[in-house]
């Protein structure tokens, strides 16, 4: 459930960008989203981006961002992913240790980056 505004500008991916392998063995919640997390873009609109660490970059985090939402108006509903195989050079941020640590041990496993794409001329 995605809560992207009009006006908001930038690259947009597909929800689930970050998966390493869609859906397969993904568990996903759905949480509230804190307007804190947000990153502000220049039209004025404010979005916590795909892939961030819910609720904090550190040993607290249960989960990663399954798509980009809109908290310009305060706190929102997302999709938190809870288990999943993950592509770590599509992460906004890089993980804090105690962060991947934690995500680990809650089924969560890390592939270093993803397949580069070949395309036929």
């Amino acid at each position: 459930m995605s809560f992207i505004g009009k006006g908001t500008k930038g690259t947009v991916y597909a929800p689930g960008y970050i998966l390493a392998f869609d859906d397969e063995g993904c568990v996903r919640e759905t949480r509230e989203i804190p307007e804190a997390l947000g990153v502000a873009v220049e039209d004025g609109t404010k979005y916590v981006p795909m892939g961030t660490a819910y609720p904090s970059n550190d040993g607290n985090a249960i989960g990663l961002l399954y798509e980009d939402v809109d908290v310009t108006t305060g706190n929102m509903p997302g999709s938190v992913i809870t288990k999943g195989q993950i592509y770590e050079d599509r992460l906004p941020v890089a993980l804090d240790a105690a962060a991947k640590t934690a995500l680990v041990a809650k089924g969560f496993v890390f592939v270093t980056s993803a397949p580069a794409v070949e395309r036929p001329y």
